[in-house]
């Protein structure tokens, strides 16, 4: 779960409890805006945790993360966000973080600091990038591949999580595997077929296609 949500580029961990006793401790001496919640823990449930912080002052939202699927009800009844059935995938771990956003009432906000750094790997190193650092975003197997004027980088978000994300930030995708960024867009030509094959700016020998069923929407972005 510490590696999905690194992931996800939308929190910080701030500590970790092996059962209830510890987690209460954890709760009491550090703030915590969320919770993620096994049910089947030595000593007390997670249900009993969470039904205990109903009364706290401030209790963190609460996501349940457990492999069965039986006590969804119950963990809708103590108010929980979202129930995620193991083995959790990043693209629905974000979706249970924008439910905690939207109830928190700091949902722009949040979703505007999140979106301004891309978390991508190279090597063994980890390097943060700006929007407008990036000309496009290719998927290939089970990674995508962010494209900078200089250099290429890996990660393991899917394309879908970094459209979902970077759409207000001039982003378009163009093809299943191909998210673009619009301010890089040097040329644009027809092909056989109604669709289109995009030039970007400091690329001059890659060709980025355009689907047919988002032709329209292209042009009208572009201003065609």
């Amino acid at each position: 779960m510490i590696y999905l949500l690194d992931q996800t580029n939308l929190v910080q961990v701030c500590g970790e409890a092996s059962n209830v006793l510890e987690a209460v401790t954890l709760i009491k001496t550090i703030p915590v805006d969320v919770l993620f919640l096994d049910i089947n823990m030595p000593g007390f449930s997670g249900i009993q945790l969470a039904e205990s912080l109903k009364s706290h002052p401030s209790p963190p939202a609460i996501i349940f993360v457990t492999a069965h699927s039986k006590h969804a009800l119950a963990a809708f009844d103590v108010n929980a966000v979202d129930y995620l059935m193991k083995p959790v995938d990043v693209d629905r771990l974000e979706i249970a973080l924008n439910k905690v956003l939207e109830k928190s009432g700091d949902a722009s906000d949040r979703e505007v600091e999140s979106e301004a750094r891309v978390a991508v790997s190279k090597g063994n190193k980890k390097f943060l990038l700006n929007p407008d650092e990036i000309a496009y975003f290719m998927a290939k197997d089970d990674y995508s591949y962010i494209y900078t004027a200089q250099d290429h980088y890996l990660s393991t978000a899917s394309l879908t999580s970094f459209e979902e994300r970077l759409s207000e930030n001039g982003f378009f995708r163009t093809h299943r595997r191909y998210l673009v960024n619009l301010d890089w867009i040097s040329s644009v030509e027809s092909t056989a077929g109604s669709s289109l094959l995009i030039t970007l700016k400091n690329d001059s020998h890659s060709r980025i296609p355009v689907s047919r069923r988002r032709v329209v929407e292209f042009k009208q972005l572009v201003g065609f």
